[in-house]
């Protein structure tokens, strides 16, 4: 009977009663019209959206809810500085919150509403991004997060990714990829460059080429749909286990087991393509 009651003992040295715990922002901040919003934050639903607004509104809400016996030394905080015309919003959680006998819930929430002609940078782990009426620069670091833009008018994108999805329903510019399982889908595109590397996921592309555009695309085992809605140029493929598929008004140079050429008369542009085992469908529209 003393070696039971020690062993309890010793099981709940340490442990609390669970309590809820919220945080709440809801302020206005001072930005300049083209200035950066630097943002930092993980396992929420973000929504980010520009208008013509001079000022950005921040509304932050995060309830954790644990019921049960609980370990935790968990604080967190949302610290945003102005600095310079621009804006830095930092999530700081430090300690761990882990169930023992319980339950932990956190519904996590941020609302940033600012000028539509503001640079976004968003780095972000596990959650969910919507990005609407952005006409600056976008760049976004990834890690097991979904994200979606839509109407953004700006000519700079920028994504680094891990695991998750993107999805643009436009974009101009310039664009570059870099992503590990990742698909990335981008409609209605009009883009003078293209940096995009992924590895096991797919990307899916519909865009203008420009003449003397440059475009490099490469895919380890995913696969890469390319529709070419304007323009034209000359599409080099170098792949391995790899299935290369034309739809349209392409004229076909070379096609051999490791080399594909095509292209497109209308256009100059030049499409360089490194595949493995990643399959290629190229549409022209």
């Amino acid at each position: 009977m003393k070696n039971l009651l020690l062993f309890i003992a010793i099981l709940t040295t340490g442990l609390v009663r669970a309590q809820s715990g919220e945080f709440h922002l809801d302020k206005e901040y001072a930005i300049n019209q083209t200035g950066t919003i630097d943002l930092i934050s993980s396992d929420a639903k973000v929504f980010i959206t520009g208008s013509s607004r001079s000022k950005v509104h921040i509304k932050i809400d995060r309830v954790v809810t644990a019921k049960g016996w609980t370990s935790s030394d968990e604080k967190f905080e949302v610290a945003v500085e102005e600095e310079n015309g621009n804006l830095e919003i930092r999530e700081k959680q430090s300690g761990s919150f882990s169930g023992m006998f319980g339950y932990y819930k956190e519904d996590y929430k941020i609302e940033i509403e600012a000028p539509e002609g503001i640079t976004l940078v968003v780095r972000g782990d596990d959650g969910d991004y919507f990005i609407k009426n952005i006409n600056g620069s976008i760049s976004l670091s990834l890690d097991d997060a979904d994200a979606e833009l839509s109407d953004c008018g700006g000519s700079n994108f920028k994504f680094r990714l891990d695991d998750g999805d993107v999805r643009m329903n436009q974009g101009k510019g310039n664009l570059e990829i870099n992503a590990d399982d990742a698909n990335v889908s981008i409609y209605k595109g009009q883009f003078s460059s293209i940096q995009s590397h992924i590895e096991d996921g797919d990307l899916i592309i519909e865009t203008t080429l420009v003449n003397d555009g440059k475009y490099s695309l490469s895919s380890e085992d995913g696969a890469i749909t390319m529709t070419i809605t304007g323009g034209g140029g000359t599409f080099e493929i170098r792949h391995d286990d790899s299935h290369v598929m034309t739809n349209g008004d392409f004229k076909i140079h070379t096609r051999d087991e490791h080399f594909t050429k095509v292209s497109l008369a209308s256009g100059s542009a030049a499409i360089d393509m490194r595949m493995d085992d990643a399959n290629v469908k190229l549409t022209a529209n």
